[in-house]
């Protein structure tokens, strides 16, 4: 409670998020583990009234402050922290704000790597694609800084992070994971438009869900891997992904061919023969909507954006108009509490903001 003089929280949003946290509270008391989670806040330095601006950083104070409010474990950002739509300079600031927010609280936390996070929407509006920032900015800036805390998540070469907090292992992916290399001034990938995993990720995460002994496992990732008519939720290796929490789910052992492109194939090696656990849901963002659906026995959770989606924009989704949301009122923001009770064996997502109130499913 001692850090909360230093964040600043709006009146309307102190109101609804005490009322959020008085009616959510009692709920999530004695859970085996309650996450807040935000995603997609696309924090920029100018305002925009109908879209993103530097409310994307109010609404990660306003979670740091319900954070203080409610029993909560551990603090989420599910990806796209800021927009990358300004100069690199700029956009470094704003991501670094936002870091510093997470690491001023007592309560730990675990970032998702966003499709927006690497600066390229700015980089594509020049010519020679300048402005995106080379692969250390976000080593630096985030993934040091997350496996630096006190008993925080281990974080791997990929940018796959692992955390067990009692009988649940949560295991965070990251959907960008593109390797990129500089061609005549130029990268090879455009970060925003190729949401990835190489089969060196998948490997990591095949040894991390053997290493789940005999928990229950919580993935959380930026992107869904598939979606809701088993479509491909990523660009590359989205079905060996998924497939890979199947064979976790029914304890298989094998090897998943990932095919033999150069940046993202090869093949990943499994045994989960041992592992009574089950994948208890993956969580993502990115979509702008919210959704929940089941693919071949695993749950897929996808949670609204942070940032405010204007009425008059033309990539507002369907879902946020119905919404309405407007700056200074509770719609703006998005936020969740997701709470795994493992003897009911229920996941329980509270939302607030533009945000459904409750879900609950069974795993």
């Amino acid at each position: 409670m001692h850090y909360l003089h230093n964040i600043s929280i709006r009146r309307f949003a102190k109101r609804d998020l005490e009322q959020f946290a008085q009616t959510v509270g009692p709920q999530i008391t004695g859970a085996a583990l309650n996450l807040a989670v935000i995603t997609d806040t696309h924090d920029r330095t100018q305002l925009s009234r109908t879209f993103y601006g530097p409310n994307g950083y109010w609404h990660v104070q306003e979670q740091h402050w319900l954070t203080n409010e409610l029993p909560i474990d551990w603090r989420v950002h599910l990806g796209d922290m800021v927009d990358g739509s300004e100069p690199a300079v700029l956009t470094m600031w704003r991501l670094r704000n936002i870091i510093n927010d997470y690491c001023a609280d007592s309560v730990p936390f675990v970032i998702a790597r966003g499709n927006h996070d690497d600066n390229d929407k700015y980089a594509e509006k020049n010519r020679r694609f300048a402005g995106s920032f080379h692969p250390w900015v976000y080593h630096d800036l985030v993934w040091e800084k997350m496996a630096q805390q006190v008993g925080g998540p281990s974080v791997s070469r990929h940018g796959l992070s692992v955390f067990d907090h009692g009988n649940v292992r949560v295991i965070t992916l990251n959907t960008s994971d593109v390797p990129v290399k500089w061609v005549a001034g130029r990268k090879n990938y455009d970060i925003k438009k190729n949401l990835a995993v190489t089969a060196a990720q998948l490997q990591e995460l095949a040894d991390a869900l053997k290493g789940a002994g005999d928990r229950d496992v919580l993935i959380l990732a930026h992107a869904p891997a598939m979606t809701r008519p088993n479509k491909p939720g990523v660009r590359f290796n989205a079905k060996p992904l998924h497939e890979l929490l199947r064979a976790f789910n029914e304890g298989l052992k094998g090897v998943l061919n990932c095919g033999n492109h150069p940046d993202f194939g090869g093949l990943v090696s499994f045994d989960f023969s041992d592992n009574p656990g089950k994948i208890i849901a993956y969580v993502a963002g990115h979509w702008h909507v919210e959704e929940d659906f089941s693919v071949n026995g695993i749950h897929y959770s996808v949670l609204n954006n942070s940032a405010l989606m204007g009425w008059n924009h033309g990539l507002t989704t369907r879902y946020n108009r119905r919404w309405h949301r407007r700056i200074n009122d509770p719609s703006e923001y998005a936020g969740y509490v997701i709470s795994v009770d493992t003897k009911a064996r229920r996941l329980r997502v509270f939302g607030y903001g533009a945000a459904s109130p409750k879900r609950v499913f069974a795993y």
